[in-house]
């Protein structure tokens, strides 16, 4: 049909039958255009390297950002920063020494021949330097050498240095911890998951920086510092030295974590053990005697006193004066059941679970195999071995109620019902304090007494076995300490390893008198008003 305007029209099944053919046209182009995308894409997907796809995916996946590790105050103390990893692909290098050279300048620490070796080689993929600072990426970059390409790194950084090492641990250059915190809540932490330690950055630096200092004094070969709140069992502070920097991943060496993974004969602080012990099984009161004139002889062993005094001693005078005979006869008197029981419920038959991924079994004799010698040699702590961190969670229930309280270095929930074990009741915990005090003011802790914090404490020192041998000319000191004593919130616990006694330092003594106690002087005075301790004298602080 032509109409008046010359225009053609299509009616009834010729116009059906049009419509139909434009339809089928439209559905076939749309079809083979996407067909067409498909087979390119595939055809790109196949034409990559088997090895260079494999990359790709392991590239998301260290794209993964590890989550943050901070301190109490939420300040931190781990985090991952992204950086550029340079490497070589399969390309060649057509001017090998040029390019070397160009490298060397902007990267002198690379080995000349191995960097050479690489620029050299046909393999898909070769690092040649990690995690670099992004102005270093930049100016490789503008060297224009298609065969150098980088990949998108992230770099755990540790701000405070060796401060935290032996807690915190590292990760090296790859994603998993090694040590430490890292290595204990790897999981969690590659999840992207931040934790909180129960650390205080400012109270570690003092503490640190105290036993750093008391080198050039004392001269020890390593020493162990540790914070802790004696109501929660939260440790605020522990340092292990030597320590180490984890932030220079190609050259530092990990020394051992002296807090948690190793154990010493503690010595005379065993006595606090002990006679806590024998008060709470009424096995002796506050009135008792003791005659300490005499050595006390056990199968060929001759017990005597260091500080001998020579005269009839009560309870607190064995305590105070450190009376290896008196502690000795009390130990005869609570006898090896009782003596492991105790040790049992204050943690000496296992590690802890504090945190931190290594942690020591103490060095306790089979309790069928233990003689009358072994007893008392182990009330005034010889021939048993426990960590630092063993002992000052122990000791922290002979004053804060009677309750042991297994520490702990990061906030988990897990930890939120871990079992408090009533080891000693209320009253013993009071007359403990009491002898702790008269330590200070009358015994072998007299160099920490100061007119601004009421401090208690014990002394402990032990000759150190050296291959297998007990050696009279080396030590191991250690003293803890509790304030304010008479409503104790935190200990101090500081050992020393092989302190020295010198006349050009002018220490005269290698004991614990002569040098834990005024470390933890400095310490305490130090941290208390970080802590909220308020003075005696000075009422701002």
């Amino acid at each position: 049909m032509i109409n008046a305007d010359k225009s053609i029209k299509v009616d009834g099944l010729e116009k059906s039958i049009i419509e139909k053919c434009k339809q089928r046209i439209i559905a076939i182009a749309v079809m083979f255009f996407v067909s067409f995308i498909l087979v390119n894409i595939k055809l790109i997907d196949v034409s990559k390297p088997l090895k260079a796809k494999e990359h790709i995916n392991n590239s998301s996946i260290k794209l993964s950002k590890r989550g943050n590790i901070l301190d109490r105050n939420g300040n931190i103390v781990a985090i991952s920063m992204p950086t550029w990893s340079l490497y070589k692909d399969k390309n060649k290098i057509y001017n090998i020494e040029l390019t070397k050279h160009e490298l060397l300048n902007i990267l002198p620490e690379l080995n000349e021949d191995k960097l050479k070796e690489i620029l050299k080689s046909n393999k898909s993929f070769q690092y040649i330097s990690r995690h670099l600072p992004p102005y270093m990426a930049k100016n490789i970059n503008t060297l224009g050498e298609p065969a150098l390409n980088f990949e998108k790194e992230y770099l755990r950084v540790y701000p405070y240095n060796e401060q935290l090492s032996h807690i915190i641990g590292y990760l090296g250059t790859e994603k998993d911890g090694l040590s430490g915190v890292e290595k204990k809540y790897n999981d969690i932490l590659n999840n992207g998951q931040s934790i909180n330690l129960t650390i205080d950055t400012r109270v570690q630096y003092r503490v640190y920086q105290e036993l750093k200092n008391g080198i050039k004094l004392y001269k020890y070969k390593a020493a162990v510092g540790i914070v802790l709140d004696v109501n929660s069992g939260e440790v605020i502070a522990g340092v292990s030295l030597p320590s180490f920097n984890p932030n220079v991943y190609s050259t530092f060496q990990p020394t051992k974590n002296k807090i948690t993974n190793t154990v010493y004969e503690m010595g005379s602080i065993f006595k606090s053990f002990t006679i806590a012990s024998a008060l709470n099984e009424n096995k002796v009161k506050k009135e008792s005697e003791f005659d300490v004139r005499e050595p006390l002889k056990l199968k060929g062993k001759t017990i005597s006193d260091f500080h001998g005094e020579d005269r009839v001693l009560d309870l607190e005078g064995v305590f105070t004066f450190s009376s290896n005979i008196g502690t000795a006869k009390i130990a005869q008197m609570l006898g090896v059941d009782l003596q492991y029981n105790y040790f049992e419920n204050l943690g000496f038959n296992r590690p802890l679970d504090t945190g931190i991924f290594e942690s020591v079994n103490p060095v306790v004799i089979p309790k069928n195999k233990v003689t009358e010698l072994d007893l008392v040699l182990m009330s005034y702590g010889h021939s048993i071995n426990i960590s630092p961190m063993h002992a000052i969670s122990a000791l922290s229930a002979t004053v804060n109620g009677g309750e042991y309280i297994e520490p702990m270095v990061v906030f988990d929930k897990r930890y939120d019902k871990r079992p408090r074990i009533k080891v000693f009741s209320k009253n013993v915990t009071e007359i403990m304090k009491n002898y702790y005090r008269n330590v200070v003011l009358e015994g072998t802790a007299k160099k920490i007494q100061s007119l601004d914090y009421n401090v208690g404490g014990k002394t402990g020192t032990s000759n150190k076995f050296i291959n297998g041998k007990q050696s009279h000319k080396k030590v191991i000191s250690s003293f803890i300490s509790f304030f304010p004593i008479s409503d104790p919130k935190f200990a101090v616990f500081i050992l020393l390893d092989e302190p020295k006694a010198l006349k050009e330092t002018r220490v005269w003594g290698r004991t614990a008198g002569f040098n834990a106690v005024p470390l933890s002087k400095n310490i305490i005075t130090h941290i208390a008003p970080i802590l909220g301790i308020k003075s005696n004298n000075l009422k701002e602080l």
